[in-house]
């Protein structure tokens, strides 16, 4: 059974890389100058309300100082909208710009396109079975990660 795991792990991280390679081959395509990790934090940043540093650091597992370095550089392309957060003074939310936004679309497409490519030649079903299948690996690290 160790080597169907191993096999399992390896096409996980082919897929991942794959995927990444594909939205970075669309996104030079279509004269984007960004990676494709900035899309991810765009994509947060678009989809919860009252988004902040630290909950895009808690939704992507990545730590706090890479997510505020990333902010920096979306904010310095005048990608971001910072309001102040009336409860923490501390504390900012995060929007798209007019200009952030036309980015962030012009990115959904390129990750559209990379999605397309992935899952060309499956079935429905098949893609409905792989999805059931990975979201119970997720929930099984997740437990294994709050029992470790």
């Amino acid at each position: 059974m160790a080597q169907l795991e191993r096999d399992i792990q390896h096409a996980l991280i082919g897929i991942i890389s794959g995927l990444k390679h594909a939205m970075r081959l669309a996104m030079q395509q279509h004269g984007v100058p960004l990676s494709p990790l900035y899309f991810l934090i765009m994509k947060l940043i678009h989809e919860i309300p009252q988004c902040t540093p630290m909950l895009i650091a808690e939704r992507s597992g990545r730590d706090k100082g890479q997510i505020t370095r990333l902010v920096k550089e979306l904010d310095q392309h005048q990608f971001l909208v910072r309001t102040p957060n009336p409860d923490d003074k501390r504390s900012f939310f995060l929007e798209l710009s007019d200009v952030g936004l036309d980015c962030f679309k012009q990115l959904e497409n390129c990750d559209m396109e990379a999605l397309e490519a992935m899952t060309q030649g499956l079935s429905e079903q098949q893609l409905q079975a792989f999805l059931d299948i990975a979201i119970q690996m997720s929930r099984n690290l997740e437990r294994f990660e709050r029992t470790s």
